[in-house]
């Protein structure tokens, strides 16, 4: 394994450990989606609501957002989610999911995704600093939600 060490610093960093950060269904209504004249394929799935749950809090996404994904020639999809969500006593969070999605032999998508959570002072204001990445999945069957894992990157 090439450390940086290897590229002349003086010790090599540590490794961060992952800590669950949080779960995300998200409520997608019907997509809207077409070829552009370069023959990229569009889309856009409407968010429409949906939970967000950590270790001892939650939230509700609002209706809103959406999530914009660029078909790929290997058959993925670029996507970058953005929308709004609020806990029960009035936190509003912000949120972008942007990743990448493949297809499976099943008909489903699973995918890998970095979240950027911007909240106020407070009880969440940890969220707006972490370095959260995770995992997606959006089930053949299930047209109306994606479902998302993240972890939080500690050193």
């Amino acid at each position: 394994m090439m450390r940086i060490t290897s590229l002349g610093a003086k010790a090599d960093l540590p490794q961060p450990r992952l800590e669950f950060a949080l779960s995300i269904r998200a409520d997608l209504g019907p997509a809207v989606e077409f070829t552009t004249a370069h023959g990229l394929t569009r889309a856009m799935f409407p968010i429409t609501g949906g939970q967000i749950a950590g270790p001892d809090w939650r939230a509700t996404i609002l209706p809103g957002g959406a999530d914009f994904a660029t078909g790929l020639p290997d058959g993925s999809y670029a996507i970058e989610a953005r929308y709004f969500a609020q806990t029960p006593d009035g936190i509003t969070l912000s949120v972008l999911n942007a990743g990448r999605m493949w297809a499976q032999p099943d008909g489903s998508f699973d995918g890998r995704t970095r979240a950027e959570i911007q909240a106020p002072g407070g009880p969440l204001a940890w969220l707006t600093d972490a370095v959260l990445f995770g995992t997606a999945h959006a089930a053949a069957d299930d047209d109306d939600h994606v479902w998302i894992e993240l972890w939080r990157a500690v050193l």
